[in-house]
């Protein structure tokens, strides 16, 4: 499988893997048989899985070119990452991980002006937005020494990572 039908089939896997357990029968039932970790823990690795199968799918579609954003973009993404990164790590509750994926996902939005990657980021950012419109922006944020070395850590790989994972580097020189 590849190019569109593998694009869509992970979108479609990655949307159906959030929209159905959000239902409340379908939530409750998984967490009363699983318990509230194992169903947490079980959710949170396959919407990784999901969305690691997503973005390599979006990078195997075919090239269909919308905008160029030129080498600034490879600025505003090192500019939006870290602060993507510390509104995870510092905000109380699962608002900060929303807000991180906004952010991540708008600006990788405006750097990747092509169909498949427009409609990755794009899609991501709506989904993003709508959870924000949900549970509000963060109202308490921790900065403590931990969190933000872990904040670092998770910044420093990510940079390292990404040319090797994704196959870009996202520095601009």
């Amino acid at each position: 499988m590849g190019g569109w039908v593998e694009y869509l089939a992970a979108s479609a896997a990655f949307l159906g893997a959030h929209v159905i357990p959000a239902m409340p029968r379908i939530r409750g039932w998984l967490v009363a048989h699983l318990g509230r970790r194992a169903y947490l823990a079980g959710f949170s690795l396959l919407s990784v899985m999901l969305l690691a199968w997503l973005i390599r799918a979006a990078g195997q579609a075919p090239y269909v070119a919308l905008w160029d954003a030129g080498n600034g973009g490879r600025w505003l993404i090192n500019l939006a990452m870290p602060l993507a990164i510390l509104s995870g790590c510092l905000a109380r509750g699962l608002s900060g991980l929303v807000l991180a994926f906004a952010i991540w996902a708008g600006a990788h939005l405006l750097v990747n002006g092509d169909l498949a990657h427009a409609g990755l980021f794009g899609g991501m950012l709506a989904f993003a937005l709508t959870g924000l419109a949900r549970s509000g922006l963060p109202s308490q944020f921790r900065p403590t020494v931990p969190r933000l070395g872990l904040a670092l850590l998770i910044w420093a790989g990510f940079l390292h990572l990404h040319p090797l994972v994704i196959g870009a580097s996202p520095l601009p020189f």
